[in-house]
């Protein structure tokens, strides 16, 4: 490893339960108790093979049944917080499961199911040690037009609720009152009297503080938006938008969408991008100016041009909201599901006029399913999508210029961010660890059966978030062919489902007692939450669940 300017990697699974004095049988015949913090062994004087025991004994599926714990490499016998070993600053090594069923050592070694061990760990050769929460993806949602995030005063927050009479045990209706338009809520209510409220159409235009009333049973029952969106303008070409824009009858208006990222690329070879249009229709017979129109027409235009068209629609899902602040789904959409968020399709809106003062929007999510290939023919070579697509968009002139319109905005609520922890990246980690003690996962699934390749890939759910703790230490040696004294570095990675906080608070404190290094601990970026639902995307390959014979 002397030549290499990176560290050994070995990948452990921590994914296992809280158990509490799980019964151990010894070599002897006797048995003892074991504990541990989720897939962390608390308890110390215990071998290695008690690892392995928890792990069958724990009665849960693959997914959830590795586990890890830090041994004396004198004795071979687990140490807990309060171990010597812990406070003198001694040596230990960390040893795993066994993830494979027949991964033993033969009758003449003692005929155990052998676990995974590091190499000894001295704590003064530590030079790291940290942890990686994981992040779920997160998409690109712009907003273009007015709407709850550009106009402001989206509800999103409730207060005080007076109880009302007459409503049913649930339901999901309008509100009226207020300084806005277009909230939507359900409702829980006990005995005709609402017990709690779920804001599901933030609409738009609210003020903090205003008190809005339900719609239905005694039209009695009233609430407090607390808090509300603030109005976010865009500053482009030079001007900042107003964010209403009204259109014109006998007009033709006309919207690009840019759709940038890996997705695309992969899809078309270049990035993806679409020009619709919009036409107003014609103006009322003997009008001499043009008049305004309801702009909900123009934006319900541009939103069914893109989810038509061929080459951007895979990426995108668009919900309309309208000037008075209702929101619009794309057809097709499933009827129990609008009934939930209580909405409709934008091929029924049927149009009150337009409304002084007033204006629509679109909401656009770069939403994209990747193709993804079930455990039966899994390949490590196989590619999975990482970058969520980049979604620009912006009102243009004939000539395709941007910059001849600067009342129409477009704001960003949320930037797309690249998942962390996916279990496939665990997979191809674990994989390539075990590649190193020579169990390969083989591309035959006849060999990778006989190989036990199937039980690697079916240790990690591929569909999970992982946190990671990771370990980073020297081994010295001055016998490397040059020799000089040399360094080989090891990493130690351990995969967990929850955080593994005994594991990492006893590590920290052992490497304290040394004087070692401070832990890092690495988060998520803030996460945006937006106040509307977008439905399920479809499932483009429904292969996928098909599943090997025999698992």
């Amino acid at each position: 490893m002397s030549y290499f300017n990176h560290a050994f990697k070995k990948v452990f699974l921590a994914t296992g339960l809280t158990q509490n004095n799980t019964v151990i049988t010894l070599p002897d015949g006797s048995t003892t108790t074991a504990s541990t913090s989720l897939g962390y062994l608390t308890d110390g004087g215990l071998p290695t093979y008690t690892l392995n025991q928890l792990s069958a004994d724990s009665s849960t599926t693959a997914t959830t049944d590795g586990y890890i714990g830090w041994f004396n490499p004198k004795t071979n016998l687990s140490v807990d917080l309060n171990s010597e070993e812990f406070i003198s600053c001694c040596n230990l090594y960390l040893a795993g499961s066994a993830i494979f069923s027949n991964d033993k050592i033969g009758p003449l070694a003692g005929g155990y199911q052998e676990t995974n061990k590091s190499k000894m760990v001295n704590p003064k050769y530590v030079s790291r040690f940290y942890t990686v929460e994981p992040c779920a993806p997160q998409n690109n949602v712009i907003h273009v037009g007015s709407t709850y995030w550009t106009a402001g005063g989206g509800a999103l927050g409730t207060g005080a609720i007076v109880a009302g009479t007459g409503y049913a045990v649930t339901g999901v209706t309008t509100v009226t009152g207020g300084t806005g338009e277009g909230i939507v809520v359900s409702f829980v209510a006990g005995g005709g009297t609402v017990d709690s409220v779920v804001i599901i159409n933030p609409g738009k235009g609210y003020t903090a503080g205003d008190i809005v009333t339900l719609v239905g049973g005694g039209n009695n029952a009233t609430v407090v938006i607390s808090t509300v969106t603030a109005a976010h303008s865009q500053t482009g070409c030079g001007t900042t938008s107003t964010c209403c824009k009204e259109y014109l009858c006998g007009e033709t208006y006309t919207l690009r969408v840019d759709i940038k990222g890996s997705p695309a690329m992969r899809f078309l070879n270049h990035n993806a991008y679409a020009t619709v249009d919009a036409y107003t229709g014609c103006c009322p017979e003997g009008e001499i100016a043009p008049s305004n129109v309801d702009s909900t027409g123009v934006f319900i235009a541009w939103a069914n041009a893109l989810i038509t068209n061929p080459i951007v629609a895979p990426f995108l899902q668009i919900v309309v909201q309208t000037e008075l602040g209702d929101l619009l789904y794309a057809p097709g959409t499933s009827a129990a599901w609008l009934a939930t968020n209580g909405a409709i399709t934008w091929d029924n809106y049927v149009s009150p006029g337009h409304t002084a003062d007033a204006c629509a929007g679109l909401i656009i999510n770069g939403a994209y399913v990747d193709t993804k290939f079930g455990d039966c023919s899994f390949q490590v070579s196989d590619f999975y999508e990482k970058e969520p697509v980049k979604l620009y968009a912006s009102e243009v002139d004939l000539n395709g210029d941007p910059c001849t319109f600067d009342t129409l905005c477009v704001v960003t609520e949320c930037e797309g961010l690249q998942a962390q922890g996916l279990g496939e990246t665990v997979v191809r980690e674990l994989a390539l660890s075990e590649s190193y003690r020579q169990n390969f996962v083989s591309t035959d699934i006849r060999i990778r059966e006989i190989t036990q390749g199937n039980q690697l890939i079916s240790s990690i759910n591929r569909n999970a978030l992982y946190h990671r703790a990771i370990l980073q230490h020297n081994v010295p040696r001055n016998y490397n062919p040059s020799g000089t004294f040399d360094s080989d570095q090891y990493l130690l990675e351990i995969f967990s489902l929850t955080n593994l906080n005994t594991f990492i608070n006893d590590t920290a404190s052992w490497l304290d007692n040394c004087g070692v290094c401070e832990i890092d601990q690495y988060s998520c970026e803030t996460e945006c939450e937006v106040p509307i639902n977008f439905p399920a995307l479809p499932v483009y390959n429904p292969y996928n669940t098909v599943s090997c014979w025999g698992l």
